[in-house]
């Protein structure tokens, strides 16, 4: 009887012992709660980090250039030194690693002839959808300075800017053209077509989405504003990136990322 006695103490205690270890000081458990105060440490951090805070670095060492937004500082001049707060689309701005995952969706490859017609047709058409006339000096000086390419887009868009590179590999430069609505403010919801002869190739129609050149001729880039992006229209943080490339007879996304703007200044 002494002897089970005996036994069933030692067994009891290293029951109790084992369940001591395991909820108070094991190497596991404590390893878990490290692990998990580092990884909540490292969101907190992560997620400081990714609001892109203001450089309080001197103006003057960037180019005046590459001034996307900002607020006017000491003169009126309008040099980059008098800015206190900048945001630019410089070298250094973040840039996120390319992601397969494609959220772009306004796109088309679809041929589309061009639409001309006379400036006459263009004002007639613009008095009656707009007899108070506020966009008329828009739709003017886009066909000054467009002619009848302007036509196709008038008088609901103007041109806001004509670009001309290769994007087929065909050894022509194509026209990307970009354009915004007749009547808009300068950050309004511009969209962009790549015109191909007589024919619109290729037209992407997200929100402020402009084309420019790729690293080679099979392609370009479009830079575009999610619908995701919350930053106020003046003053957006940056813009999706994704890539296209020419294959089977249409232009194709390959990847995308995400660019934020270098802001120079104080918060």
């Amino acid at each position: 009887m002494k002897n089970k006695l005996i036994y069933r103490v030692i067994f009891l205690a290293i029951i109790i012992l084992g369940i001591y270890i395991y909820f108070g000081y094991s190497p596991n458990k404590q390893n878990k709660l490290t692990v998990s105060k580092t990884h909540q440490t490292t969101d907190e951090v992560v997620s400081k980090d990714m609001q892109f805070p203001f450089l309080d670095l001197p103006v003057e060492y960037f180019s005046g250039k590459k001034v996307q937004w900002g607020s006017a500082g000491k003169g009126t001049s309008g040099t980059i030194t008098d800015y206190t707060q900048i945001a630019l689309n410089d070298v250094a701005v973040y840039q996120s690693y390319p992601t397969k995952m494609i959220t772009i969706k306004n796109y088309s490859s679809e041929i589309k002839p061009l639409k001309t017609k006379s400036f006459s047709e263009v004002m007639l058409e613009f008095s009656n959808s707009d007899p108070q006339g506020y966009g008329k000096t828009s739709v003017e000086e886009s066909y000054n300075k467009f002619g009848t390419l302007a036509t196709n887009y008038l008088p609901a868009d103007y041109i806001q800017n004509l670009n001309k590179f290769d994007v087929d590999e065909d050894g022509t430069a194509e026209q990307i053209v970009t354009y915004n609505f007749v009547g808009s403010a300068d950050a309004g919801s511009y969209r962009s077509d790549i015109i191909k002869g007589n024919n619109i190739i290729f037209s992407v129609q997200e929100d402020n989405a402009s084309i420019v050149p790729a690293d080679t001729a099979n392609g370009f880039y479009v830079e575009w504003r999610s619908a995701d992006d919350s930053a106020p229209r003046c003053c957006p943080e940056g813009f999706k990136r994704t890539r296209f490339v020419f294959k089977d007879g249409q232009f194709v996304p390959i990847y995308e990322q995400d660019v934020k703007y270098l802001k120079i200044g104080k918060e």
